[in-house]
């Protein structure tokens, strides 16, 4: 089952063609690494499938709805983690997790049961009051993910979530994506450490605004006679014309 369908998916600004008919599937369950150079389009590409830009032309259905007719209900069945961190500093860790809860529908009692569930699980039961903004980088991530698919959405998507993130953390970070992709959540993943696209079950790799690249990461290595993820991407990115 396909839980993300494009089909010449295109962005344009103008003269400037950001996204350059990029046509792909991703499966349910699936980890999707959707990498390229800043500058390559792939967080336009992201926009577009998270309902919060409308594509100039092709065609794309996310979790089951157009992006085109549909884009409020796209982001009523995804999750959505940002660059940047999301939540919100000065509340409190369970106030945090009430909070988005409260936002993607969640009853009342639902909602304390995750809340107790999240805590045990981050192992941030005696964080329950700490304010956010206190918390190591780490900490925060990770409950930004989790909060994120509190909803059991069908798909998270996951823009650099480890950036500036040590390795260990970035680890743990890791497990929690296996874990979210082994209840069948689909995690579509942006990422700028090479050694992160190792993990994903497939790698699509932009270059100008075009899909240049698209399998398992095994697959990728043998094709372009590289012995990591990062001497494809090197291969593929000096093509690139456009930059930031």
């Amino acid at each position: 089952m396909y839980v993300i369908e494009t089909d010449r998916l295109t962005k344009q600004f103008g003269n400037f063609t950001a996204v350059d008919q990029i046509s792909f599937k991703v499966s349910s369950g699936e980890i999707f690494g959707f990498l390229g150079a800043n500058g390559a389009g792939k967080t336009t590409a992201m926009r577009m499938l998270c309902g919060l830009s409308i594509p100039t032309s092709g065609k794309a259905i996310v979790a089951g709805f157009d992006v085109y007719k549909e884009s409020e209900q796209i982001k009523k069945h995804i999750g959505y983690m940002s660059q940047k961190f999301s939540l919100y500093g000065d509340l409190k860790v369970w106030e945090n997790i009430r909070l988005f809860g409260g936002i993607y529908g969640l009853s009342r009692k639902r909602l304390a049961d995750k809340t107790d569930e999240l805590l045990h699980t981050l192992d941030l039961e005696k964080e329950r009051n700490t304010l956010v903004h206190s918390l190591p980088l780490g900490w925060k991530q990770k409950l930004a993910f989790s909060v994120a698919i509190i909803h059991d959405p069908k798909i998270v998507f996951l823009d650099e979530p480890t950036g500036g993130v040590d390795p260990v953390t970035r680890r743990q970070f890791w497990e929690l994506i296996y874990e979210a992709s082994a209840r069948d959540i689909t995690v579509f993943v942006t990422t700028h450490y090479m050694d992160e696209a190792e993990y994903c079950n497939r790698v699509s790799i932009m270059v100008d605004g075009r899909v240049e690249a698209l399998d398992t990461p095994s697959v990728l290595k043998t094709t372009y006679h590289a012995d990591n993820m990062n001497g494809v991407f090197q291969s593929l990115a000096r093509k690139a014309i456009r930059g930031e």
